[in-house]
């Protein structure tokens, strides 16, 4: 790092720190040279004598190569291979500052030759990132998870062809990259789809704590309540009933957490569940649970969940939790992304618990079991796959609704056979390693959440009872006959978490104090007016806080109501993003989101006239007022006239 001392590179290493630890002097056995080329003023890398680029002239190379790219202002632009320092420097010049370019390397060590001469003009630039190495690919995906997307329209890799070709880790960092890319991309348009309503949705079920049943719990109180014991996520794959036999014989033995889709299937067997997961915003996740009782069954539920679930009398307890990613970006510092409405959280409950969920309900159950201490966890019924070519286990809710359709011209079969051959279908390898089995794109993407969460939970065994599936690298693939054995030297728990409020709350009332045991009504009077001076606020929850949030909501839907008036009686023509009221909204975290595609349509549009910028944007706010007003005023049942 001495020999680094000028002002210019001690600028970039403020700004961007990490690249700093390129001067630690790597050892490797690669000899990089810098050279002039034929032509004056051109230069060409060498690795051990061979040049990567042309050495006469690197920069016609560039320029060629560059040519056959589209690049837009709106694209992420990733270079493979720093083969060639001319395509590095075209490639910056063609892009506006603040434009993401990032520089993939294959060696840690090729950055100081190439610092001073190439990499330093380039680096200047905002918007210019550099990983190189085993030791910087980490970091990479750290910041290519980290970036925010929403003003990015695409990806543009380009290859130094030299370099992707003598080295194959190119090849796997591409694939890499285009993963988690499509995955963020997904993640987008799946906040586009459904923000407004997540944010309606953690609205009504956060003013409702506290009111009336169900009881709601925050998963925070049950943090490594569970260490020592074991669970078994069941999930709703097609190998799910030809090993119920198996958790029928272990039952005793685990703790039994269901996804929704997957509960019926467990009734029909006879199986009482521990506990059901439910993520789904919209309604349709009432019929995982329609016509059966479940008093007896706490619902661990996002605060996105649909509020149906939770206007029925079926659950007497609900275990609430918010969905949050944390990541490191390329500087290092660690960030939060909650899902929208997840924020307000903070208003009601002193701490919900995050949850990292990779988009499914299975994804989020296992990092609840995670978050409650368990030591080890087996998956049912997690085929990620078409096992058999069927979509579903039978039993479950989908599966009832496709037999209602069967006749003599459509089978059950045929139906199943419809709906895969609508998705992007590739084969994957199947559990245990012997031969493939057929997935679609978004199954995959969720073995590809649970491989990365497998190498970062040591601490846990993790074990998949299946031998239909796709196989889930870092999980082991066991036969039932196999996970039974494992198991048999673990005694019967006994249920210990009955004894916990969550699973007691069945012999309390509404209120959570326990029911009286006496038929004695002299008392009554007396009894009820012990319970209501004895009534203490659960120490989980802010006082008043449900009350405090839905005035504070309301209190901002009138603000915003005002403001655009004032905006909009104003004779002159002002831009509204530079209006004190959208100044104001940008703080309110939940509000913006709720407006964030039309930002982002305008923010990728920006040749459009300032009038049609501000009625689009006005339009989309008003919109969005009356769309919670309707969520929220039916409560007002719930809440005194005053105080």
């Amino acid at each position: 790092m001495s020999q680094i001392i000028d002002p210019i590179s001690s600028e970039i290493f403020e700004r961007k720190q990490y690249l700093q630890n390129y001067f630690r002097n790597f050892h490797s056995e690669n000899l990089w040279e810098l050279g002039s080329a034929k032509k004056p003023g051109e230069y060409y890398v060498s690795l051990n004598g061979e040049p990567l680029s042309s050495s006469f002239s690197p920069l016609t190379q560039a320029i060629r190569l560059l040519d056959t790219y589209s690049l837009r202002a709106t694209d992420i632009v990733i270079l493979f291979g720093l083969g060639n320092p001319h395509l590095i420097q075209k490639i910056s010049e063609t892009l506006a500052p603040g434009q993401i370019f990032i520089l993939i390397g294959d060696d840690e060590t090729l950055i100081p030759v190439i610092w001073d001469k190439i990499l330093i003009p380039v680096l200047q630039v905002p918007g210019r990132h550099l990983f190189s190495g085993d030791a910087f690919f980490p970091l990479f995906f750290n910041y290519l998870e980290s970036l925010p997307i929403e003003r990015v329209s695409g990806l543009k890799v380009i290859r130094n062809p030299t370099d992707t070709n003598r080295n194959p880790v190119f090849r796997e960092l591409e694939e890499k990259t285009q993963t988690v890319f499509s995955a963020k991309m997904s993640d987008l348009l799946t906040k586009f789809e459904f923000e407004r309503l997540w944010i309606k949705n953690s609205i009504w079920n956060l003013v409702h704590v506290g009111k009336e049943t169900p009881v709601r719990y925050p998963i925070s109180s049950l943090r490594e309540k569970f260490k020592g014991l074991t669970a078994v996520l069941v999930s709703a794959g097609p190998s799910l009933r030809k090993n119920l036999p198996w958790l029928q014989s272990v039952r005793d033995k685990v703790f039994v957490l269901s996804c929704d889709t997957s509960l019926k299937v467990l009734i029909k067997a006879g199986i009482e569940a521990d506990g059901v997961v439910t993520l789904d915003a919209q309604t349709n996740s009432f019929f995982h649970f329609m016509g059966e009782s479940l008093t007896q069954i706490p619902l661990f539920a996002d605060l996105v969940s649909s509020p149906t679930l939770l206007r029925e009398p079926m659950f007497q307890s609900v275990v609430h939790s918010v969905t949050a990613k944390y990541q490191v970006d390329a500087e290092g510092s660690l960030v939060r992304e909650v899902t929208a409405g997840g924020e307000l959280a903070e208003q009601v409950f002193r701490e919900v618990g995050d949850i990292q969920s990779g988009g499914s309900v299975a994804t989020t159950a296992f990092d609840m079991l995670r978050f409650m201490g368990f030591t080890s966890v087996y998956f049912l019924g997690q085929d990620l796959a078409y096992s058999g070519r069927e979509i579903h286990s039978t039993g479950t809710h989908h599966n009832e609704k496709w037999l209602t359709l069967i006749n003599r011209k459509n089978s059950l079969e045929r139906i199943n056979e419809v709906i895969i051959r609508k998705r992007e279908t590739r084969f994957v390898p199947r559990a245990g390693g012997k031969g493939s089995v057929l997935t679609d794109y978004v199954l995959d993407l969720y073995r590809h959440w649970f491989e990365e969460s497998a190498s970062t939970v040591a601490e846990m065994k993790l074990f998949n009872v299946n031998e239909d599936g796709a196989e889930i690298t870092g999980i082991e693939s066991l036969s039932p006959e196999t996970a039974k054995e494992n198991l048999n030297e673990i005694p019967n728990h006994n249920y210990p978490w009955k004894k916990l409020p969550i699973w007691k709350i069945n012999s309390k009332n509404k209120n959570g104090f326990e029911k009286s045991q006496t038929n004695d009504t002299s008392h009554s009077k007396t009894n009820q007016e012990q319970i209501k001076n004895s009534k203490e606020i659960p120490s989980y929850l802010i006082p008043q806080g449900a009350n405090t949030l839905f005035q504070h909501i309301q209190n901002d839907l009138e603000f915003m109501e005002e403001g655009l008036k004032k905006f909009e009686e104003n004779p002159e023509v002002l831009s509204f993003q530079e209006s004190d009221i959208w100044i104001w909204m940008r703080e309110q975290s939940y509000l913006r989101r709720m407006v964030r595609k039309t930002e982002i349509y305008i923010l990728r549009h920006k040749d459009l006239e300032l009038l049609r910028k501000n009625q689009l944007m006005i339009q989309s706010i008003k919109k969005e007022i009356r769309y919670l007003k309707r969520s929220l005023y039916p409560m007002m049942d719930s809440f005194p006239e005053k105080g």
